[in-house]
């Protein structure tokens, strides 16, 4: 019997996880400032989470620290403060997990580079900092690599799933508490 590449498998445990946030992004009209304020806000407060739960120098540690540097500037640039949101904090989180979540984030951000574009709002077109950085090809296949040598069914294996999914929580958490932040102060 063959073994599971652990990269298939971590995609498999955590797709609804992924598949729920995936659905609530998707809710976001990011061309919209209003929405694309939230969408900005949910990334930047993760990321800096994640930042500050990993083990050690991860794939994903520089650029990690550039998303969550031009989140700020867009930030800045659509009048939003970056206010602590108060979300669960997880403790360490294994840096291969924050790979697969950071390179992932990237794939994403170029399917929702589209709609982003598509703005006519000035103060959303002018926030173009995280949307416009570029990102390594290799982040992606070396993370892939790297979970691929990890063993299917081993503790690390079991860890960097259940860490997977704290981070994909951290997120939709993030999510409820902007969207109904901002609806209420709408």
């Amino acid at each position: 019997m063959m073994k599971t590449d652990f990269r298939h498998a971590l995609r498999e445990r955590t797709r609804t996880d992924h598949d729920l946030l995936d659905r609530m992004i998707t809710t976001l009209d990011i061309a919209q400032l209003h929405d694309f304020r939230v969408f900005l806000q949910i990334h930047h407060c993760c990321f800096l989470v994640m930042q500050s739960r990993s083990l050690d120098q991860g794939l994903s540690t520089a650029p990690l620290s550039s998303m969550i540097d031009g989140l700020a500037m867009d930030l800045n640039i659509v009048s939003c403060n970056q206010s602590e949101i108060d979300l669960p904090i997880p403790s360490a989180l294994d840096p291969l997990s924050i790979d697969y979540m950071v390179a992932g984030s990237r794939l994403g951000s170029k399917i929702l580079y589209k709609r982003w574009s598509a703005s006519t709002h000035p103060c959303v077109q002018r926030a173009n900092t995280y949307f416009g950085q570029t990102s390594d090809p290799k982040l992606w296949s070396e993370t892939c690599r790297a979970l691929s040598a990890v063993p299917s069914g081993s503790e690390r294996a079991d860890i960097i799933v259940e860490d997977t999914k704290i981070q994909f929580q951290l997120f939709a958490a993030a999510f409820a508490k902007i969207v109904t932040a901002e609806d209420t102060l709408s």
